[in-house]
């Protein structure tokens, strides 16, 4: 069942198999046997790298999310992406500076009245 939810998240995120091989990672041979089922058990670090590529997380592979949750946007998706290569080091200072400029309110988006947001 994973392969079927596997093969709805890619078109779900409308990526190719070319996007997601230079996206990933993951050459595009080892993706076209991952796709057709052909790869019987595949390493958890392959199907990893192609899911959080498309913007998903493994638990997107479940029968209960596949069709229901939110999609990430590109932007989303790229910045889980580059978070990603971060070596834990990296990765808190990241989540440091993200906070950072939550608190400050400066950039906090503001559904009511668009204030907050960072002007041009």
């Amino acid at each position: 069942m994973w392969l079927e939810n596997l093969n709805k998240l890619k078109k779900n995120s409308g990526m190719t198999i070319e996007q997601i091989a230079l996206s990933s990672g993951v050459p595009k041979g080892t993706l076209n046997k991952l796709f057709a089922g052909q790869t019987k058990d595949p390493q958890l670090s392959t199907v990893s790298a192609v899911v959080h590529c498309m913007g998903y997380t493994l638990d997107d592979l479940s029968d209960d999310t596949v069709s229901g949750k939110a999609h990430l946007t590109p932007q989303q998706s790229a910045l889980l992406s580059s978070f990603d290569q971060l070596n834990e080091e990296g990765q808190q200072k990241a989540v440091d500076y993200v906070d950072d400029l939550v608190l400050t309110g400066r950039y906090k988006k503001c559904a009511a009245s668009g204030l907050g947001t960072k002007e041009a």
